[in-house]
Protein backbone atom coordinates (compact mmCIF):
# COMPACT_ATOMS: atom_id res chain seq x y z
CA UNK A 1 0.00 0.00 0.00
CA UNK A 2 1.61 3.46 -0.98
CA UNK A 3 1.76 6.01 1.71
CA UNK A 4 1.82 8.76 -0.10
CA UNK A 5 0.02 10.49 -2.57
CA UNK A 6 2.65 11.79 -5.09
CA UNK A 7 2.45 9.68 -7.62
CA UNK A 8 -1.17 10.26 -8.61
CA UNK A 9 -1.48 13.25 -11.34
CA UNK A 10 -3.96 15.76 -10.75
CA UNK A 11 -3.32 16.97 -14.17
CA UNK A 12 -4.47 13.57 -15.66
CA UNK A 13 -7.78 13.19 -13.36
CA UNK A 14 -9.02 16.99 -14.84
CA UNK A 15 -8.47 16.26 -18.38
CA UNK A 16 -9.85 13.04 -18.40
CA UNK A 17 -13.07 14.88 -16.32
CA UNK A 18 -12.94 17.64 -18.96
CA UNK A 19 -13.24 15.11 -21.64
CA UNK A 20 -15.94 12.99 -20.20
CA UNK A 21 -17.85 16.26 -19.38
CA UNK A 22 -17.22 17.59 -23.52
CA UNK A 23 -18.24 13.77 -24.62
CA UNK A 24 -21.38 14.08 -22.31
CA UNK A 25 -22.57 17.41 -24.28
CA UNK A 26 -21.98 16.32 -27.29
CA UNK A 27 -23.58 13.58 -26.65
CA UNK A 28 -26.74 15.07 -25.68
CA UNK A 29 -26.77 17.47 -28.20
CA UNK A 30 -27.24 15.19 -30.56
CA UNK A 31 -29.14 12.95 -29.04
CA UNK A 32 -32.06 15.28 -27.37
CA UNK A 33 -33.48 16.30 -31.05
CA UNK A 34 -34.51 12.34 -31.35
CA UNK A 35 -37.06 12.80 -28.22
CA UNK A 36 -39.77 14.79 -26.61
CA UNK A 37 -39.26 17.79 -25.21
CA UNK A 38 -40.53 16.11 -21.49
CA UNK A 39 -37.57 13.69 -21.56
CA UNK A 40 -34.44 16.17 -22.47
CA UNK A 41 -34.21 17.05 -18.36
CA UNK A 42 -33.91 13.21 -18.29
CA UNK A 43 -31.46 12.80 -20.55
CA UNK A 44 -29.29 15.58 -18.98
CA UNK A 45 -29.39 13.64 -16.03
CA UNK A 46 -28.56 10.43 -17.70
CA UNK A 47 -25.33 12.58 -18.97
CA UNK A 48 -24.16 13.99 -15.38
CA UNK A 49 -24.56 10.50 -13.88
CA UNK A 50 -22.55 8.99 -16.86
CA UNK A 51 -19.86 11.90 -16.10
CA UNK A 52 -19.68 11.23 -12.69
CA UNK A 53 -19.61 7.37 -13.50
CA UNK A 54 -17.04 7.81 -15.88
CA UNK A 55 -14.49 10.31 -13.48
CA UNK A 56 -15.29 8.01 -10.51
CA UNK A 57 -13.66 4.73 -12.56
CA UNK A 58 -11.15 6.31 -14.12
CA UNK A 59 -10.09 7.69 -10.36
CA UNK A 60 -10.29 4.06 -8.78
CA UNK A 61 -8.31 2.57 -11.86
CA UNK A 62 -5.85 5.80 -11.71
CA UNK A 63 -5.38 5.02 -7.67
CA UNK A 64 -5.07 1.06 -7.85
CA UNK A 65 -2.52 1.07 -10.58
CA UNK A 66 -0.30 3.73 -7.80
CA UNK A 67 -0.97 1.28 -4.85
CA UNK A 68 -2.83 4.41 -2.81
CA UNK A 69 -5.82 2.83 -0.90
CA UNK A 70 -9.59 4.29 -1.11
CA UNK A 71 -9.85 3.53 2.53
CA UNK A 72 -6.85 5.90 3.02
CA UNK A 73 -9.14 8.67 1.11
CA UNK A 74 -12.23 8.24 2.81
CA UNK A 75 -11.40 6.81 6.70
CA UNK A 76 -13.76 5.54 8.44
CA UNK A 77 -17.53 5.46 7.54
CA UNK A 78 -18.85 5.52 10.78
CA UNK A 79 -20.30 9.00 12.64
CA UNK A 80 -20.64 10.15 15.94
CA UNK A 81 -24.10 12.09 16.92
CA UNK A 82 -21.86 14.86 18.10
CA UNK A 83 -20.05 15.57 15.54
CA UNK A 84 -22.93 14.98 13.11
CA UNK A 85 -24.78 17.44 15.19
CA UNK A 86 -21.82 19.85 15.04
CA UNK A 87 -20.64 19.87 11.37
CA UNK A 88 -24.32 20.42 10.70
CA UNK A 89 -24.87 23.28 13.06
CA UNK A 90 -21.89 24.89 10.98
CA UNK A 91 -23.58 24.11 7.47
CA UNK A 92 -26.35 25.57 9.08
CA UNK A 93 -25.13 28.51 10.18
CA UNK A 94 -23.07 29.32 7.38
CA UNK A 95 -26.22 29.41 4.93
CA UNK A 96 -28.15 31.54 7.43
CA UNK A 97 -25.20 33.81 7.60
CA UNK A 98 -25.00 34.09 3.31
CA UNK A 99 -28.97 34.75 3.78
CA UNK A 100 -28.41 37.64 6.57
CA UNK A 101 -25.56 38.83 4.37
CA UNK A 102 -27.87 39.03 1.07
CA UNK A 103 -30.45 40.99 3.29
CA UNK A 104 -27.84 43.43 4.34
CA UNK A 105 -26.94 43.81 0.56
CA UNK A 106 -30.66 44.37 -0.32
CA UNK A 107 -31.00 46.97 2.35
CA UNK A 108 -28.35 48.78 0.97
CA UNK A 109 -29.74 48.56 -2.60
CA UNK A 110 -33.62 49.50 -1.42
CA UNK A 111 -32.29 52.99 -0.87
CA UNK A 112 -30.78 53.51 -4.56
CA UNK A 113 -33.10 54.58 -7.31
CA UNK A 114 -32.84 51.70 -9.41
CA UNK A 115 -34.47 49.83 -7.03
CA UNK A 116 -37.61 50.54 -7.59
CA UNK A 117 -37.49 49.75 -11.75
CA UNK A 118 -35.93 46.18 -10.57
CA UNK A 119 -38.74 45.19 -7.89
CA UNK A 120 -41.75 46.68 -10.57
CA UNK A 121 -40.22 44.06 -13.24
CA UNK A 122 -39.94 41.24 -10.67
CA UNK A 123 -43.77 41.96 -9.39
CA UNK A 124 -44.98 42.02 -12.54
CA UNK A 125 -43.33 38.55 -13.42
CA UNK A 126 -45.78 35.88 -12.20
CA UNK A 127 -44.53 33.13 -14.19
CA UNK A 128 -43.86 30.17 -11.97
CA UNK A 129 -40.86 29.08 -11.45
CA UNK A 130 -39.77 25.69 -12.77
CA UNK A 131 -37.59 23.21 -11.40
CA UNK A 132 -35.71 19.84 -12.85
CA UNK A 133 -36.42 17.33 -10.54
CA UNK A 134 -33.45 15.43 -12.07
CA UNK A 135 -31.18 18.12 -11.73
CA UNK A 136 -31.90 18.11 -8.31
CA UNK A 137 -30.90 14.72 -7.21
CA UNK A 138 -27.41 15.78 -9.18
CA UNK A 139 -27.35 18.13 -7.16
CA UNK A 140 -28.21 17.18 -3.63
CA UNK A 141 -26.86 13.15 -4.22
CA UNK A 142 -24.22 13.45 -7.40
CA UNK A 143 -21.98 16.29 -7.06
CA UNK A 144 -21.53 16.16 -2.86
CA UNK A 145 -20.33 12.71 -3.54
CA UNK A 146 -17.87 13.71 -5.87
CA UNK A 147 -16.23 16.69 -5.85
CA UNK A 148 -15.81 15.79 -1.90
CA UNK A 149 -13.96 12.95 -3.03
CA UNK A 150 -11.82 14.98 -5.63
CA UNK A 151 -11.27 18.41 -3.81
CA UNK A 152 -11.12 17.43 -0.45
CA UNK A 153 -9.88 13.59 -0.38
CA UNK A 154 -7.18 13.77 -3.18
CA UNK A 155 -6.06 17.68 -3.71
CA UNK A 156 -6.13 18.69 -0.35
CA UNK A 157 -4.39 15.53 1.19
CA UNK A 158 -1.94 15.53 -1.53
CA UNK A 159 -0.86 19.35 -1.13
CA UNK A 160 -0.87 18.93 2.39
CA UNK A 161 2.37 16.44 1.39
CA UNK A 162 3.74 19.08 -0.23
CA UNK A 163 3.25 22.19 2.03
CA UNK A 164 1.29 22.72 5.50
CA UNK A 165 -2.34 21.43 5.95
CA UNK A 166 -3.28 25.10 5.79
CA UNK A 167 -1.77 25.92 2.20
CA UNK A 168 -3.27 22.51 1.04
CA UNK A 169 -6.65 23.83 2.48
CA UNK A 170 -6.96 27.37 1.19
CA UNK A 171 -5.62 25.86 -2.37
CA UNK A 172 -8.16 23.10 -2.26
CA UNK A 173 -10.91 25.34 -1.23
CA UNK A 174 -10.28 28.15 -4.11
CA UNK A 175 -9.63 25.57 -6.50
CA UNK A 176 -13.60 23.92 -5.52
CA UNK A 177 -14.24 27.79 -5.89
CA UNK A 178 -13.39 28.36 -9.17
CA UNK A 179 -15.40 25.31 -10.12
CA UNK A 180 -18.64 27.20 -9.54
CA UNK A 181 -17.92 30.50 -11.07
CA UNK A 182 -21.11 31.05 -11.44
CA UNK A 183 -21.43 31.25 -8.09
CA UNK A 184 -19.22 34.26 -7.48
CA UNK A 185 -16.62 31.81 -6.04
CA UNK A 186 -16.82 33.17 -2.49
CA UNK A 187 -19.59 31.52 -1.12
CA UNK A 188 -18.16 27.99 -2.64
CA UNK A 189 -14.66 29.12 -1.67
CA UNK A 190 -15.98 29.59 2.47
CA UNK A 191 -17.94 26.60 2.13
CA UNK A 192 -14.73 24.56 1.03
CA UNK A 193 -12.59 26.02 4.13
CA UNK A 194 -15.02 24.15 6.50
CA UNK A 195 -15.21 21.01 4.44
CA UNK A 196 -11.65 20.91 4.74
CA UNK A 197 -11.34 22.09 8.26
CA UNK A 198 -13.76 19.22 9.59
CA UNK A 199 -11.83 16.98 7.07
CA UNK A 200 -8.69 16.95 8.81
CA UNK A 201 -9.52 17.38 12.09
CA UNK A 202 -11.93 13.86 12.13
CA UNK A 203 -9.99 12.11 9.04
CA UNK A 204 -13.24 10.94 8.13
CA UNK A 205 -14.72 12.17 4.74
CA UNK A 206 -17.98 11.27 5.36
CA UNK A 207 -18.27 14.32 7.26
CA UNK A 208 -17.94 16.86 4.31
CA UNK A 209 -20.03 14.77 2.20
CA UNK A 210 -23.12 15.20 4.27
CA UNK A 211 -22.06 18.50 4.79
CA UNK A 212 -21.82 19.30 1.22
CA UNK A 213 -25.19 17.55 0.71
CA UNK A 214 -27.17 19.46 3.29
CA UNK A 215 -25.72 22.45 1.79
CA UNK A 216 -26.97 21.85 -1.17
CA UNK A 217 -30.51 20.11 0.11
CA UNK A 218 -31.52 22.91 2.11
CA UNK A 219 -31.52 25.80 -0.62
CA UNK A 220 -33.15 23.51 -2.89
CA UNK A 221 -36.00 22.51 -0.65
CA UNK A 222 -36.78 26.73 0.01
CA UNK A 223 -37.12 26.78 -3.09
CA UNK A 224 -39.40 24.19 -3.98
CA UNK A 225 -41.85 25.52 -0.97
CA UNK A 226 -45.04 26.85 -3.10
CA UNK A 227 -44.92 30.81 -2.70
CA UNK A 228 -48.06 31.77 -0.75
CA UNK A 229 -51.29 33.00 -3.52
CA UNK A 230 -52.48 36.27 -2.87
CA UNK A 231 -54.48 38.74 -4.33
CA UNK A 232 -53.77 41.62 -2.70
CA UNK A 233 -52.11 44.22 -4.53
CA UNK A 234 -48.44 45.81 -4.09
CA UNK A 235 -46.97 48.93 -4.95
CA UNK A 236 -43.16 49.50 -4.84
CA UNK A 237 -43.36 51.82 -1.94
CA UNK A 238 -45.29 49.37 0.12
CA UNK A 239 -43.16 47.07 -0.48
CA UNK A 240 -40.04 49.29 0.84
CA UNK A 241 -41.55 50.60 3.20
CA UNK A 242 -42.56 47.14 4.82
CA UNK A 243 -39.12 45.29 3.63
CA UNK A 244 -37.12 48.77 5.51
CA UNK A 245 -37.41 47.53 8.88
CA UNK A 246 -36.88 43.61 8.72
CA UNK A 247 -34.10 44.48 7.01
CA UNK A 248 -33.04 46.65 9.42
CA UNK A 249 -33.29 43.67 11.86
CA UNK A 250 -31.31 41.18 9.45
CA UNK A 251 -28.76 43.40 8.93
CA UNK A 252 -28.26 44.15 12.89
CA UNK A 253 -28.24 40.09 13.39
CA UNK A 254 -25.80 39.72 10.33
CA UNK A 255 -23.33 42.11 12.65
CA UNK A 256 -23.35 40.13 15.64
CA UNK A 257 -23.79 36.78 14.33
CA UNK A 258 -20.77 36.43 12.30
CA UNK A 259 -17.89 37.22 14.91
CA UNK A 260 -20.02 34.50 16.78
CA UNK A 261 -19.77 32.40 13.79
CA UNK A 262 -15.79 32.45 13.10
CA UNK A 263 -14.95 32.83 16.95
CA UNK A 264 -16.72 29.25 17.24
CA UNK A 265 -14.57 27.95 13.20
CA UNK A 266 -11.00 29.62 15.35
CA UNK A 267 -11.65 27.39 17.82
CA UNK A 268 -12.08 24.32 15.94
CA UNK A 269 -9.25 24.85 13.76
CA UNK A 270 -6.46 25.93 15.82
CA UNK A 271 -3.59 23.65 15.71
CA UNK A 272 -4.93 22.77 11.92
CA UNK A 273 -1.58 22.63 11.01
CA UNK A 274 -0.28 20.03 14.00
CA UNK A 275 -2.88 17.60 12.99
CA UNK A 276 -1.80 14.49 10.56
CA UNK A 277 -3.25 15.04 7.33
CA UNK A 278 -5.93 12.67 6.54
CA UNK A 279 -4.16 10.16 4.02
CA UNK A 280 -1.24 9.84 6.39
CA UNK A 281 -3.66 8.95 9.45
CA UNK A 282 -5.92 6.63 7.62
CA UNK A 283 -2.98 4.75 5.95
CA UNK A 284 -0.58 4.29 9.44
CA UNK A 285 -4.10 3.77 11.01
CA UNK A 286 -4.31 0.57 8.83
CA UNK A 287 -0.88 -0.89 8.86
Amino acid sequence: MNDSLHTVSLIKIALYSAFAFVLSVITVVFITPFFPESAHDFLRFLAEVGIVLAVSLFIVRHLNKKDVSLRSIVGDTSVSKKMLLFSSSLTIGKLILYFLFAGLVLRFFITQPEFAADAQSVMEDTSPPEFNRWLIISTVVLAPVIEEFIFRGIILNKWAEKSSNTRALIISSLLFGLLHIGSFIIPQFIGGLLYGIVYIKTKKLIYPILMHVLNNLIPVGIMLIPAPESTEAFSVSQLIAELTPVLNVVSLVFIIALPVFLFIVYRYSRNLNDEVAPFKFNTRKAI
